[in-house]
């Protein structure tokens, strides 16, 4: 089951990617801050990429350096999302946002989450690698880990403050739900036996994020940048 359903979240990003990519060349924002949501879904769909692929490359070194990339790829991409939750709040016209103050905090907040996850958790996730067949797929996870890392508490909650945010400001509320889905859906369990639980919401998240983006940008009739 497991294969079926990674394999469809990786065509899923593939096909948020091109129309990613089609609007960005299209409002020419390739050095703004959209284009962190852009890698970050590039990066889940290799992460998912590499899961679905699991048994055809099969155990061994390859897999296993493929597999150590994906908490790589997590530790130094993810927290950007601070930035691009920043970005979708001064564009909000929430006074306060467009304080240099809170800009260089989104800039700290970034990095000090990215030193965090790598020094805390993912050195350690790396050199303990094991491999794991369940639900249809091989895989190498990191042992004795549970539940969602600190890094992604800490930014969930960020962007859950603004989704709500956007709710009074600008009455959007799908920022909020697909964050809040996030959260909710490591309370509760899929109908089905499933290790996705986590990447289903997560690509809900990213494309909650990424049609926020979207409808900012029809709603100010331009493609304005954060200084």
């Amino acid at each position: 089951m497991d294969f079926w359903i990674y394999s469809v979240i990786t065509i899923a990003y593939i096909i948020l990617l091109l129309f990613m990519f089609t609007h960005l060349a299209r409002t020419k924002q390739w050095f703004h801050y959209p284009i962190l949501l852009v890698i970050l879904a590039l990066g889940l769909a290799y992460d998912n990429g590499i899961i679905a692929a699991g048994n055809a490359i099969g155990e061994g070194k390859p897999l296993m350096i493929l597999s150590s990339l994906r908490f790589w790829i997590h530790a130094f991409v993810t927290p950007g999302l601070v930035l691009v939750g920043y970005y979708i709040l001064q564009r909000s016209g929430a006074a306060f946002a467009s304080k240099t103050y809170i800009r260089i905090s989104a800039w700290i907040l970034t990095l000090a989450l990215i030193l965090y996850q790598v020094f805390a958790q993912t050195l350690h996730e790396v050199k303990n690698l094991q491999l794991v067949q369940e639900y249809g797929v091989l895989r190498y996870a990191a042992e004795g880990t549970s539940g969602p890392p600190i890094m992604v508490i800490v930014v969930g909650l960020i962007l859950l403050i603004i989704g709500i945010i956007l709710i009074f400001r600008q009455k959007w509320i799908w920022m909020f739900v697909g964050t809040a889905l996030l959260f909710i859906g490591q309370l509760v369990p899929l109908p089905f036996e499933s290790s996705a639980a986590t990447n289903i919401f997560e690509l809900i998240l990213i494309i909650s994020l990424w049609v926020t983006i979207l409808f900012q940008d029809h709603k100010n009739g331009s493609y304005p940048t954060t200084r």
